[in-house]
């Protein structure tokens, strides 16, 4: 394939991962919501205050690739964990969960929109017009001494001073200590692998929106990791749906960052991630696969492939199935070419909408004489270089002069 049709497949890409990506006003309206969140449980009068409690996004929300719902009338959720400076030697899980709980139920709102207590968190249910609700895990800053493990274990002492202790209902009763979780910690991990892209992306951001670089949300920048991410997790869902052994979103979010080398091209990105991924899968001496979590090597994203090989299999499947696919993708031509594959890969829908804005775009870039030809290859591009030719803006009635 030529650098003209990259450019040209990575910005279809690019749209349609825009179109399942949540709109501004979505994030925005999110981040307001758990914000008004974290100022109820940290007021002035809450019971929680001396605890400092502390509200952070995390999952693909925190990482810029959370993905919007198959279906137009689902929810989407956002993760947050609710950190309260507790010792863990001070407080039990149960207690831990209970004092978070009882703080959001003594607000009149938030107790209307408790849903019945889940595993790990609290779900606030917001109204239709919305479709998301907060998940909030509470959880304690873990103990020094795991964080220097941690750190033997080559953890940067930057990302293992997040790790947490967190609460699971399901092992309450039993003598497992506090459950382990760096949300915040892995969250950095991954900004750090796509790290020089995302700086260059956002300056180049502020200068177009005229702001200084701070200014400008990270969830306004999205480099091709990120957008490769979304667009594999919704290839995944349309041919598993709601299949309960279908490859989970961390393992391949994991794999494909640890496969990103900072290419700036989303469509070459997406297939040279897709065949490295499998080399980042390790086997320990049992012969047992293995996705280490980056931030706790201890932990293996994997670990229920050895009890139930079906996840295994389907997660080789899919691979497999998705370097095909998009390899077969790099043969296609023209956009009535590529809408057939496309659409069965990301949903006729969210293409159809990409490829519209596309067109509308290109028209308009005709009209201002700003679209120009790959000589060779008839690829369309705003771009101009010695191999392009200008496209005239096409006049069905003829040029006359008077």
């Amino acid at each position: 394939m030529t650098p003209e049709i990259d450019r040209e497949y990575s910005k279809i890409l690019d749209k349609i991962a825009e179109k399942l990506d949540l709109t501004d006003t979505q994030y925005e309206i999110a981040t307001r919501s758990y914000q008004a969140v974290a100022n109820w449980l940290d007021a002035p009068d809450s019971s929680l205050r001396p605890y400092r409690p502390h509200i952070s996004p995390q999952g693909s929300f925190r990482y810029g690739t959370v993905i919007r719902p198959l279906l137009e009338d689902e929810e989407y959720d956002v993760d947050l964990t609710c950190k309260l400076h507790i010792c863990e030697s001070h407080i039990t899980q149960w207690g831990l969960k209970k004092v978070v709980g009882d703080r959001l139920k003594q607000h009149d709102t938030y107790k209307s929109m408790l849903a019945p207590e889940k595993r790990r968190c609290w779900r606030l249910q917001y109204n239709d017009q919305f479709r998301f609700h907060l998940d909030i895990v509470p959880s304690i800053p873990d103990i020094p001494e795991y964080i220097q493990q941690l750190t033997l274990l080559a953890v940067p002492r930057s990302l293992a001073v997040h790790a947490l202790c967190i609460t699971d209902n399901e092992t309450w009763h039993t003598d497992i200590d506090f459950p382990k979780s760096n949300p915040e910690g892995y969250a950095l991990w991954f900004v750090q692998t796509m790290k020089g892209e995302f700086d260059r992306r956002r300056m180049l951001l502020a200068k177009q929106l005229r702001m200084s670089v701070d200014d400008v949300p990270e969830y306004r920048v999205k480099t091709p990791l990120q957008r490769v991410v979304q667009l594999l997790k919704r290839h995944r869902d349309l041919r598993y749906g709601d299949n309960p052994n279908a490859p989970i979103s961390i393992i391949i979010t994991t794999l494909a960052a640890k496969a990103y080398q900072n290419e700036t091209d989303i469509f070459v990105t997406l297939r040279n991630v897709l065949s490295r991924m499998s080399s980042f899968i390790e086997i320990d001496s049992k012969g047992n696969k293995v996705v280490k979590n980056p931030v706790n090597p201890l932990e293996n994203f994997a670990d229920k492939w050895a009890e139930n090989p079906e996840k295994e299999r389907l997660f080789y499947e899919w691979l497999g199935r998705a370097k095909r696919d998009f390899d077969q993708l790099a043969q296609k031509r023209g956009l009535p070419e590529l809408s057939v594959p496309l659409k069965e890969y990301f949903g006729e829908g969210v293409v159809n909408k990409a490829l519209n804005e596309i067109a509308e775009q290109t028209l308009k870039e005709r009209e201002a004489n700003r679209l120009f030809m790959a000589a060779g290859t008839g690829t369309l591009s705003s771009q101009t270089s010695p191999k392009n030719v200008p496209v005239t803006q096409h006049n069905p009635y003829g040029s006359h002069k008077d």
